[in-house]
């Protein structure tokens, strides 16, 4: 009997040390979680327009790659500015973005119309939100359907090199 009793407690002592959890998780690293290539061109001309894309692949990706879905409604956007210094922070650049592009799909986020009036390093300096709102189907106690918001914010700039544009030869 007291062997049994013995044996019981051993397995249960056994038991409870297996189940610990493991300290070598694998976490999800912020910078490995998203892919961003901004295609726009390294050098242009002071006051000329510019049009560019930035391609974009996110670990959202696996809950949606839909615009559309009204389940699963997914929105990416890029707010940013033209700058010529980059040395703030994510905070403060929340607060002085002068414009917004929209993306047309889960992959593509389209640049128009950007010109540069300063001459020299400028940077397109910004933050792309992309956010899925799952529909959960339930309502809470005060009867208001309960939605659960994923949200990703991703800092990215590029350089910009502004230059004049050459004046034409003459041909006396």
């Amino acid at each position: 009997m007291k062997r049994t009793k013995n044996i019981l407690l051993l397995s249960f002592l056994i038991c409870l040390t297996s189940c610990k959890k493991d300290s070598n998780d694998i976490k999800l690293d912020k910078e490995k979680s998203f892919y961003v290539n901004i295609n726009f061109p390294d050098t242009v001309y002071r006051n000329s327009s510019y049009n560019g894309k930035i391609n974009y692949r996110n670990a959202l990706d696996t809950i949606t790659v839909s615009l559309n879905d009204p389940k699963k409604y997914r929105f990416i956007d890029f707010a940013f500015l033209r700058t010529d210094n980059i040395s703030y922070n994510e905070d403060y650049l929340k607060k002085i973005v002068t414009d917004t592009f929209t993306s047309e799909n889960n992959r593509i986020i389209p640049l128009y119309n950007i010109f540069f009036n300063k001459l020299g390093v400028n940077y397109i300096d910004g933050i792309i939100t992309d956010q899925v709102s799952i529909e959960g189907g339930g309502t809470d106690k005060y009867g208001k359907p309960m939605t659960r918001i994923i949200t990703n914010e991703f800092r990215v700039n590029h350089k910009v090199i502004v230059i004049n544009r050459p004046e034409p030869k003459s041909n006396l």
